[in-house]
């Protein structure tokens, strides 16, 4: 084989190993891409999920520890103040079930990362379902069913005109449309019952004890999994009733 044909060959070899580098560069280029998109979206569903839940465990456990609905009967504004420790408490539980759903509507994985951590919010979402609808508590104050639970997150999800990868389509109410819309037929068909219950704990705080303690305990287990060490909560707002 003479030199000009080697020098061909060498050529030919040499191209075709930068062919097939630059289409591995390109593929581990998109493939990054890919998990940037997919874990900025996460963090669009991780972080409210994880506001929402630590909210509503610190708000039972001030129900119960700190008798938070029933410190508002006096001062210079008692009906006001009785007023917004209803309303903020149905939205703390609207805003929970709405992340949730939300998530079950994208399809979204809260860590693409790490599916360890991923099957480990699954199973405790499924843990928070099961104390709210569960038969076996005693009492069935404020015993709100699986499909009760969508329900009120259905009702709060608003459009957030998303339409894409990396872009959510959905957002929950915000508390200020979620109070003006109270009284409205589409809100009251689903708080009404929660409501009830929340007013009558006001009145007897034994009622709903254990629930509220099983909700509260599996709530902050969620926290804890989404944001072990305590960086985006406060960790002092973490006692277990």
């Amino acid at each position: 084989m003479d030199a000009s044909a080697v020098a061909t060959i060498a050529a030919a070899l040499v191209a075709a190993l930068a062919a097939l580098t630059s289409a591995w560069f390109a593929q581990r280029s998109a493939a990054a891409s890919r998990m940037h998109t997919a874990e900025a979206l996460a963090v669009k569903f991780r972080e409210p999920l994880l506001q929402a839940a630590f909210n509503l465990q610190t708000r039972i456990y001030n129900i119960l520890r700190q008798g938070f609905l029933r410190k508002f009967t006096t001062g210079p504004h008692p009906e006001r103040d009785v007023a917004y420790s209803i309303d903020n408490t149905l939205y703390l539980f609207g805003q929970y079930f709405c992340w949730v759903e939300i998530l079950r509507r994208e399809s979204q994985f809260l860590d693409p990362r790490s599916r360890e951590r991923e099957r480990a919010v699954a199973d405790q979402l499924e843990k928070i379902r099961d104390a709210f609808a569960s038969s076996d508590v005693p009492g069935a104050t404020l015993r709100i069913f699986r499909g009760e639970q969508r329900a009120i997150g259905e009702v709060l999800l608003e459009p957030a005109g998303g339409d894409g990868p990396g872009v959510a389509r959905w957002d929950c109410m915000g508390y200020a449309s979620f109070v003006e819309r109270l009284g409205s037929e589409r809100l009251d068909r689903w708080f009404s019952p929660l409501r009830a219950d929340i007013e009558a704990i006001r009145s007897d705080p034994g009622l709903g004890r254990a629930r509220l303690v099983l909700v509260q305990h599996a709530l902050l287990t969620l926290v804890e999994i989404l944001d072990p060490e305590a960086g985006r909560t406060s960790g002092r707002m973490r006692e277990r009733l």
